[in-house]
């Protein structure tokens, strides 16, 4: 590598208005033919330029072309350290030269661009004292001409060079070139901050150049002149070879150039000089920085050492061990152990260390944290592993570690539990490598932790607190020891060539050409050790897989060339096998393509239950391994098959975890190798696997398994989406879309389930009816769904339209028969009267509630008994009906029942059971019966949910609000405080500020802090909730009625009189509640009390003639929801009751038809059914308080 002065200014020329000019020249020709005229030899440079530009020294760079093209040949970084020498050779010949300061413009052609651009992002990153006179380079450069530099790379395509009949292809440095490429991002993104401090002019060629039979744009216009804002461009009448070279000043194609380097030569003095004082400033400033910081005292380290006990770590969560032929990294394992330094290094430690590891796919990044998990996991009490490969599968791996935490599967549990926790742990974000990902916020914001974050985006950088590396090829000497290991494990096989010398010159030369990339040598070790190919074979026949590969649309950049090529050679030989193992080993690659990389279990492919599609025509014809149940035989030869592809490194498998894994470059790739039709069919059979093994009972003992497969649901739904524009609307694929949404329920993930069991309801809909058993099934799922996401209004009219479909659909004839026929009371019917009893209740609409629940609960009984689960099931629904409307001794003789049989039937932790039992509590805490029985219920249930569910799940926050009730009945008023102040941030996070759990929290704190006489904080608190709740809503009163006493209580009596009058309107109008109501009696018992302050007692004895309960109501029962209970139990709405009632047919009224409503219409008038369908249900909004 030199530099090689080509032209002197003139020596009239000043010093100050001199400028160097330094040309690079591209690939495949030297430093001088790239710039002479192959005709007139004109070498345009020195001959031409200095004519018209007479104060300039034109400067050559030239550098050893053949490392980098020729194959086979060392190529490590090789832009990065040709940067570097071009640096260091222009500082000295500017520094002897006295010109440190001279303005710098470059000319560079195709590849010298590129290096031109590294090695002033280089040099721009030299700042530490030692080095900072390296910067100059940078501060110097004015322009910048880039000649068809390939910014975004070349066509895989385009022929760079003629091929060489012993080594077909071009060489790996070369392919890194091709558009994608790793290098070529990398470059770009350390050069577009610095791009606006020069003036940059792009050129690219607008001829073809013919090479052989071949004839292109060696750059194409896209990629020599990117749409970059503020830069000029033009195209240049000429070659890709031909386009540097001018024979005189009269050539067209040398006009524009020489007019930029003119006028950038004119310009350039003012500008850069001004640059120099202000980096003079700059650096004075940072020296300054330096000296402050060495002043600063250190903090003391509160531990100096990593002993720990031999038993510290306590969690490991990683999917697997890293392979068994891992070998170097090991500076990189210091370099990071460093940056995360000791456990709590400072006592003022305030933010967790993140390191983030980028680099191309295949590096071995994933691979260096399993490894690095191993050896340093006993520093830590806790290692977790998170697969970022989407969002989805985000919240899956931090919901996972809320759940083994006790906390609650979800996202938000797992990270509060890694924020709040004290101990040392450890977080790995792998596969972070989507741009538009927002990873700061899958972050823990406190804790005592370190995180690593495997990425490929070089941008991920910016969220390193401790430091970062970039991971490319492995150390040269590394590498080679890492190929030879894989392929000789045995180091006395005879299969080994006889001379160590001569392995090692073979496999240097296979390591130079797969990148030193740990996937693609694995690959290579493992097609060498099974005698495949030989190791003074492989490379030959691995170059002819790679350019066959390269011209394939699929292959992303060349960095995957080199690991495909590698992953081809062994997996074609298995295709080519006839042996029923090997035909076993491919159909189980093609089903993992669609399953997630990571973590795929062996129980997915153990149906433990009798498939009821099984025999079904329209079912997926399976592959053969799968077609026989799963026993001994079937484990075996599953296991056969699962050797094959780990025996040629395809597939990782863990024995202990009886597990499989799969490097997301190949994973991505054994999909894509297919073409389409075979993708779509492979798809549905994964698919149809991933159905097959989720039972309809969903038992409690597969609940974890059920979990595990939520990413390959994922994975699979992503494929299906890509595939298809519109999915298949098929019966099978309806009948997956259920399936999937069970798991997705199941951990809460109730929008994903609602979206899918859509799907299903619309599909079953239209291929099956809405009165078939298949779709009313998938629409009480889907009513559930609605449910949990308190989406009331859908929920009761998806449960009406079941209801509806089974008031038409009956069992059989002689259901007909049954009297009054318009009452059914079939069992389905009846479950699903039982499902609206729930959702009315939720919906606040009690009276309503109450009689589609007994309705429910009496049909079952004739048909069921008493002591079916389903039976039990409508009770409870009704039971918490009746509690609700007060008629507690109704409620709790149906809980006691259930309760006693669900027991027996289930355990005492069974979901149901601790439903029952907390139900139970809450209705002797509204009764002021038994209170030291409805405490140990509540606390008992709570302490269950904490176990089972975590601490964080919405039904343990339930229990959270029902405990501090029952507290605050029995005087614990302060301990009920702390618990609810400590649950609002709980539930802001896991369910959100305007969720209704939200609502029931800060209704009960208001309670609370009424019962302690903290009346401002209560107002505050129960403020918050009356603005969230609509008017027409029964809690509204409830809420309103307790604000209302705060008020009164704080002495505001002209707003709480407005307020009494308000509710009684409202009640008035919406005769939500009788005027006998316990509620509505006791706003006036509150009016009352208001007028005698007053001493307006005319007021007060109209008044009580209008309220006659006025005065039973005691004062310390005011702010009770459940304890204001004298008058009448409940008073239905007239107009309500009117309407649901049904009556006979009246032959006056002419030919009658059955309305879906259960009542009666007029054949010639629609008036009755639309009044039905208008006024059985009003305006619903979900309750607030429980």
């Amino acid at each position: 590598m030199t530099l090689t002065t080509l032209a002197e200014p003139k020596s009239s020329s000043r010093s100050n208005d001199i400028v160097d000019v330094v040309a690079i020249h591209g690939l495949y020709e030297d430093a001088i033919a790239t710039w002479t005229d192959p005709i007139s030899r004109t070498l345009w440079l020195r001959d031409l330029l200095p004519e018209k530009v007479p104060d300039v020294r034109v400067l050559n760079y030239s550098y050893r072309v053949g490392a980098l093209v020729t194959l086979g040949d060392e190529t490590t970084d090789s832009i990065h350290t040709h940067a570097i020498n071009l640096v260091a050779e222009l500082y000295a010949d500017r520094q002897l030269d006295d010109a440190s300061e001279r303005p710098i413009i470059f000319i560079c052609h195709g590849f010298g661009g590129l290096l031109a651009k590294r090695a002033l992002a280089y040099s721009h990153s030299r700042r530490n004292k030692a080095v900072e006179h390296l910067c100059s380079i940078y501060t110097s450069t004015y322009g910048i001409l880039f000649m068809a530099t390939p910014h975004n790379g070349i066509n895989a395509d385009t022929q760079l060079s003629p091929q060489k009949d012993h080594m077909p292809g071009v060489s790996h440095f070369v392919r890194k070139l091709l558009k994608g490429s790793e290098i070529l991002n990398e470059i770009n993104d350390q050069f577009a901050p610095l791009m606006k401090q020069f003036c940059v002019y792009n050129f690219w060629e607008e001829l073809e150049t013919q090479d052989g039979d071949h004839i292109a744009r060696v750059v194409d216009q896209d990629s020599a002149a990117p749409a970059w804002d503020n830069v000029e461009k033009c195209g240049i009448l000429a070659t890709h070879s031909g386009m540097t070279k001018f024979s005189s000043h009269s050539d067209r194609a040398y006009r524009p150039v020489l007019e930029a380097l003119t006028r950038y030569a004119r310009r350039a003095h003012a500008l850069v000089q001004a640059r120099w004082d202000n980096d003079e400033d700059l650096l004075a400033r940072e020296r300054q920085r330096e000296a402050d910081e060495l002043l600063q005292p250190r903090n003391r380290q509160r531990n100096p050492s990593d002993v720990r006990p031999h038993n510290f770590n306590r969690w490991c969560l990683v999917p697997r061990s890293p392979s068994t032929y891992f070998t170097g990294r090991q500076k990189h394992a210091e370099d990071v152990k460093e940056m995360l330094g000791s456990i709590r290094i400072y006592d003022d430690q305030t933010r967790n260390k993140v390191v983030v590891l980028y680099g191309m796919g295949g590096s071995g990044k994933t691979q260096f944290c399993l490894k690095y998990v191993e050896e340093n996991k006993h520093r830590y009490w806790g290692v977790f592993w998170v697969d970022a490969s989407s969002e989805e599968n985000i919240e899956t791996g931090f919901s996972s570690i809320g759940s083994q935490a006790g906390r609650g599967a979800t996202l938000a549990a797992g990270k509060h539990w890694l924020s709040q926790c004290a101990e040392p742990w450890l977080l790995i974000i792998d596969n972070a490598d989507d741009y538009d990902m927002d990873l700061p916020a899958y972050l823990p914001a406190g804790g005592n932790g370190h995180v690593l974050v495997t990425t490929r985006n070089p941008k991920a950088v910016e969220y390193a607190t401790a430091g970062h590396l970039r991971f490319h090829g492995m150390d040269p000497d590394e590498a080679i020891q890492f190929l030879l290991k894989a392929a000789y494990p045995d180091t006395h096989t005879e299969a080994q060539p006889s001379s160590p010398s001569r392995r090692r010159y073979y496999a240097k030369g296979i390591t130079v050409e797969l990148g030193y990339l740990p996937l693609a040598l694995a690959h290579a070790g493992a097609t060498i050790r099974r005698n495949i190919y030989t190791i003074d074979k492989y490379l030959q026949y691995y170059l002819v897989h790679r350019r066959t590969l390269m011209s394939h649309q699929r292959v992303k950049s060349a960095d995957e060339t080199d690991i495909i090529s590698t992953w081809e050679i062994p997996f074609q030989r298995i295709v080519k096998h006839g042996s029923i193992e090997h035909r076993d080993a491919v159909d189980l690659m093609h089903i993992f393509a669609f399953l997630h990389f990571e973590s795929i279990p062996e129980t997915i492919f153990q149906r433990s239950w009798t498939d009821p599609e099984k025999s079904d025509p329209r079912s997926i014809e399976l592959p053969d391994i799968l077609q026989s149940v799963w026993n001994e035989e079937a484990q075996a030869r599953f296991r056969r098959a699962i050797g094959i592809l780990c025996d040629y490194s395809i597939v990782d498998y863990e024995p202990a975890k009886a597990s499989c894994a799969m490097h997301p470059v190949i994973h991505s790739w054994a999909r894509d190798r297919m073409p389409e039709e075979e993708q779509k069919q492979w798809l549905r059979c994964t698919m149809a696997v991933l159905a097959q093994c989720i039972s309809p009972h969903l038992e409690a003992s597969g609940r974890r398994f059920r979990s595990i497969l939520l990413p390959h649901i994922n994975s699979c739904l992503q494929a299906l989406h890509y595939l298809y524009s519109s999915p298949p609307k098929t019966l099978i694929i309806a009948t997956e879309y259920e399936r999937f949404s069970w798991v997705y329920a199941e951990q809460c993930l109730w929008k994903t389930a609602r979206d899918l069991q859509k799907k299903a309801v619309d599909i079953r809909k239209k291929l099956l009816g809405r009165r078939h058993k298949d779709t009313i099934l998938a629409q009480r799922g889907l009513g559930h769904t609605q449910w949990n996401l308190f989406d009331i209004r859908s929920a009761i009219d998806t449960h009406l339209e079941v209801r509806s479909a089974l008031w038409w659909h009956r069992p059989s004839i002689t259901e007909w028969t049954v009297w009054p026929p318009w009452f059914p009371s079939h069992v389905p019917y009846c479950i699903a009267l039982s499902d609206l009893t729930l959702t009315l209740w939720l919906a606040g609409v009690r009276d309503w509630s109450k009689w589609t629940g007994e309705r429910a609960v009496n049909g079952l009984l004739k048909r069921l008994g008493p002591e079916d689960p389903i039976t039990l099931n409508a009770m409870f629904n009704l039971a918490r009906t009746y509690l609700h409307l007060g008629e507690h001794e109704k409620s709790r003789e149906l809980l006691v029942w259930v309760l006693r049989l669900q027991k027996r039937f289930f355990g005492w932790k069974h979901p149901d059971t601790l439903m029952t039992r907390n139900e139970l509590g809450i209705n002797l805490c509204a009764s002021k019966r038994h209170l030291r029985v409805a405490q140990r219920l509540v606390e008992n249930v709570l302490q269950a949910r904490r176990e089972i569910l975590g601490h964080e799940h919405a039904y343990t926050l339930w229990s959270v609000n029902d405990v501090s009730k029952v507290y605050a009945e029995v005087g614990r008023v302060d301990e009920a405080i702390r618990m609810l102040e400590d649950a609002l941030p709980v539930v802001q996070r896991t369910l959100s500020e305007d969720h209704v759990g939200m609502f029931m929290t800060k209704s009960n704190l208001g309670r609370a802090y009424f019962a302690a006489g903290k009346f401002k904080e209560a107002e505050v608190t129960v403020r918050s909730v009356i603005n969230k709740i609509q008017r027409d809503h029964p809690d509204w009163i409830h809420n309103m009625y307790g604000y209302t006493h705060i008020l009164f209580k704080l002495g505001a009596i002209e707003q709480a009189e407005r307020n009494c009058d308000d509710m009684l309107a409202m009640i008035a109008k919406t005769k939500n509640l009788a005027l006998d109501n316990p509620r509505t009696v006791a706003i006036a018992d509150l009016l009352a009390q208001i007028y005698e302050q007053q001493g307006r007692q005319k007021d007060i004895v109209v008044l009580k003639k209008k309220y006659p309960g006025i005065g039973v109501t005691k004062s310390e029962d005011r702010f009770d929801p459940y304890a204001i209970r004298k008058g009448s139990d409940t008073s239905i709405n007239v107009i309500k009751h009117e309407a649901a009632t049904p009556r006979r047919p009246d032959r006056a009224r002419g030919p009658l038809k059955h309305d879906s409503d259960h009542g009666l219409t007029d054949r010639t008038s629609g008036t009755r059914k639309e009044r039905l369908h208008r006024e059985p249900f009003p305006k619903l909004v979900p309750r607030h308080t429980f």
